[in-house]
């Protein structure tokens, strides 16, 4: 299925960004790409080409990989998928395409073609103002993704808290669709600033499309907070590193069952696309590392190591973990900030349980000994499968390799992180799932 792109040399929307539409085949009508440049123009009135270019391009794949239905495809899943998206560098870009079409159809499964053209007109077009106001010099040492999640906020604690007086740049990303992120990260901003005050900025930027589309996954999501990152990387200055805080074993997502295997597994950091995408980054200049501190670490570890307790314990229940928060009218506790029976709702609580601190409510309790079979759903019973078969480091080994390639020495410390997290699980339900869940996974 090839995408076609528009820009309008004329209008600019709302957020002083061109009017780019997404010409879907069989979609009568098309979608409106929704990238709020006011944000990152509130930051600094200077524009980097090159990552902006980056930018944009993270931006239309994401909207097309909402906007085209996984129903389209002949297995109801595998789209094939072709655009050419207009940069403002062409000849930096066109040497990568196959590169980036191969990175892309690891990531979220599909077949990608992608294709780059020269840009002739900017995307950026300021509104006219009679004056603008002073924007003071932006500044940091690092950049860091932060999501409003657990292992984002323990990310930020810790770089803060060993770095002296050097100062964080933190990267966020919402959809108009999808509300909770944005509050999620504007949440924990207080916390930091009575911990680090000074220390750290924040840009919490919109990207998605104006009317929701039909795929409602976020597979393509991982690339946008990348983008953007190097975007502020790129104003800070050379060399600034991009940090991904996210634990080994969901970063590598092992298949818990076989049905999981492939391109049904999400590979939002895995080792093997953050490889690929560094490399075609480098190829056209970037110049920042991408770093992952805690690529051998449990989510367990991460808290139970978090450098600052304090901070960790007044900030922890602030942050969501969730995969299925907006889904709360299923829930038996509504207000609760996560459904407690998907995979990162499962591994947070068994890694706040490692340090006493998993007091919160969810939406299901699986530690309910009244939990009936029917509230037991997909997720959780692939986890207590998984358990169950409890596989040893040669399986574990086997099954990481199928979801992915793995260097050899990152496939050894993949293989010791999983079977930690196995161990910090099985604890976790040992000590307080009900006796129907500890059934289904075999523990005693």
């Amino acid at each position: 299925m090839r995408v076609d792109l528009q820009i309008d040399p004329t209008a600019t929307t709302n957020h002083e960004f061109r009017e780019v539409r997404l010409h879907i085949p069989s979609v009568v009508e098309p979608y409106l790409l929704d990238l709020n440049a006011s944000h990152l123009l509130a930051k600094s009135w200077v524009v980097p080409q090159r990552g902006m270019d980056l930018v944009f391009i993270a931006a239309v794949i994401y909207g097309i990989d909402k906007a085209v239905s996984r129903d389209t495809a002949d297995d109801r899943w595998t789209r094939e998928l072709a655009v050419t998206i207009p940069v403002s560098d062409f000849a930096t870009w066109e040497p990568v395409g196959e590169h980036f079409s191969e990175c892309l159809s690891f990531l979220t499964g599909d077949l990608w073609n992608i294709r780059f053209s020269q840009l002739d007109q900017p995307l950026i077009r300021p509104k006219p103002r009679k004056r603008r106001r002073r924007i003071p010099a932006m500044q940091g040492n690092a950049v860091s993704l932060f999501s409003g999640g657990l292992d984002s906020f323990i990310g930020a604690v810790d770089w803060l808290t060993q770095h002296g007086q050097e100062k964080l740049y933190l990267v966020g990303h919402y959809d108009r669709h999808v509300h909770g992120p944005a509050s999620d990260q504007k949440a924990l901003i207080p916390i930091l600033i009575r911990y680090f005050p000074g220390r750290f900025s924040a840009i919490h930027a919109q990207i998605g499309l104006y009317k929701k589309g039909p795929d409602t996954n976020f597979r393509s999501r991982s690339l946008l907070f990348v983008a953007l990152a190097f975007y502020i990387a790129e104003r800070l200055g050379p060399e600034i590193p991009v940090i991904i805080p996210e634990n080994g074993p969901i970063a590598l997502n092992i298949p818990l069952t076989p049905t999981r295997r492939g391109s049904c597994s999400t590979r939002t950091a895995h080792p093997h696309f953050l490889f690929l995408l560094e490399s075609i980054l480098k190829r056209v200049g970037f110049e920042h590392e991408i770093q992952t501190p805690y690529e051998s670490k449990t989510k367990g570890e991460m808290v139970a190591e978090c450098r600052s307790q304090q901070a960790l314990i007044a900030g922890y229940s602030t942050t969501v973990s969730c995969a299925k928060s907006g889904h709360t009218v299923w829930w038996q506790k509504r207000t609760a900030h996560g459904c407690g029976r998907c995979i990162p709702c499962l591994f947070r609580r068994a890694a706040l349980h490692t340090v006493g601190l998993d007091d919160e409510d969810y939406g299901f309790d699986v530690c309910d000994q009244n939990i009936t079979a029917d509230e037991i759903k997909e997720d959780l019973l692939a986890l207590a499968s998984f358990l169950r078969r409890s596989p040893n480091p040669r399986t574990i080994a086997r099954e990481l390799v199928s979801d992915g390639p793995l260097q050899l020495g990152q496939l050894h410390q993949s293989v010791d992180v999983i079977t930690r997290m196995i161990q910090e699980t099985k604890n976790f339900l040992s000590a307080k799932a009900s006796a129907r869940v500890k059934h289904l996974g075999g523990i005693p």
